[in-house]
């Protein structure tokens, strides 16, 4: 009960003090990474996913011995027979319920440890945008949606394609991605250091359902992505799952910095990633702010972009959707419920529609930087 009592302690101080929640970012969580993250990075699989499933497997058996109890319980020709196992049973279940609160608590320490305390943090904006002047209308979101519209436009058109017309990344995408974070981290002194090798999920069929392009496992410190989804949409997903190693935990914080990642590196696969990878966020804040005339005047969009900036090519779709069990619909429903309370819980009002306040971010990142990127 001692550890629990920290444990809501720290939630509690982090709740209360933002300053302790960056000191610890900047400080105590860059050790789990350099330490506990660097051995996890050093196992071939997702531990994380692994983790994940014999939890549900632990779970369904607790489930499995809740109805034995019943069966042995209920039925009164039963009654005898169970008398005489239900001593074994009993203490194999008090051995069980032991176990697995001793699961629930472990889960709840790396959560907190590895999570929680991060929402409560200053976040990049406040570390290092703060010199912007905010107060952006539309002029200033007309100009941000033209640069990225102008950006895609220029790559779609020299960026290496197969004679489809598809593109594939010929090379080691997630070492690519480590470098082009580590090359942020000059700039931005809590993005410096170590950073594990990025893994590919086994559940990526499930996550490609939910239009889920990564996940953080907070127990694991191991950024996963998902490689069913489109070529194009990985360089900037696993930065994004790298940010959350360095303590950016707020999803559109970790889109900010996956995008600077992407654009600011030389590789024109990951420079393309990056954009689309906020265009659609921008173009429809924009559609709904400008109305229609003035959309159809503005940049258009080159259908080839269009074609570029999707999640699933449609065979991948065909095939997941195809392969989806019964009863998909409804798990993925639970999944993104669970998902949006998850993070209203941690303060994150906006839940899941957070994503896209990374255009918000956008704006407030080139009022101070200004507009000199170059396709």
């Amino acid at each position: 009960m001692s550890i629990l009592g920290i444990m809501l302690l720290l939630h509690a101080l982090a709740w209360s003090s933002e300053r302790f929640c960056d000191w610890y970012a900047a400080h105590v969580f860059r050790i789990w990474v350099e330490t506990y993250g660097r051995a996890m990075g050093m196992v071939p699989f997702s531990v994380g996913e692994a983790l994940t499933w014999l939890g549900l497997g632990f779970g369904a058996l607790g489930a499995l011995l809740g109805l034995i109890w019943l069966a042995g319980r209920l039925p009164a020709g039963r009654r005898e027979e169970w008398g005489k196992k239900g001593g074994r049973h009993r203490r194999f279940c008090q051995a069980y319920c032991m176990t697995a609160m001793w699961i629930l608590l472990a889960v709840f320490v790396l959560m907190t440890l590895n999570c929680y305390l991060l929402y409560h943090t200053s976040g990049f904006g406040e570390k290092y945008l703060e010199a912007s002047a905010g107060g952006y209308g539309l002029e200033e979101l007309e100009v941000l949606r033209n640069f990225v519209v102008e950006q895609c436009n220029a790559l779609c058109c020299r960026i290496p394609r197969n004679k489809d017309g598809s593109l594939s990344y010929e090379g080691d995408m997630g070492e690519a991605a480590r470098e082009a974070m580590g090359k942020l981290g000059e700039a931005y002194s809590q993005l410096d250091g170590f950073y594990p090798a990025p893994k590919p999920l086994r559940c990526s069929d499930f996550l490609s359902r939910r239009y889920i392009a990564g996940c953080f496992y907070p127990f694991s410190m191991e950024a996963n992505y998902n490689d069913v989804m489109y070529v194009m949409n990985m360089p900037s997903a696993i930065c994004h799952e790298l940010a959350h190693l360095k303590g950016f935990i707020r999803e559109d914080e970790a889109n900010l910095i996956g995008y600077l990642a992407c654009v600011q590196y030389e590789d024109i696969y990951f420079r393309y990633s990056g954009y689309l990878s906020v265009l659609y966020y921008i173009d429809n804040d924009f559609r709904e702010a400008a109305g229609h005339e003035r959309y159809l005047a503005a940049e258009p969009i080159l259908p080839q972009v269009h074609q570029d900036n999707v999640f699933l090519t449609d065979r991948e779709r065909a095939r997941v959707e195809e392969a989806a069990p019964p009863g998909a619909e409804v798990v993925d429903a639970v999944s993104d419920s669970i998902a949006d309370a998850r993070l209203k819980l941690n303060g994150v009002e906006d839940g899941v529609v957070s994503y896209s306040n990374v255009v918000e971010l956008l704006l407030r990142y080139y009022d101070v930087y200004g507009y000199d990127e170059k396709p």
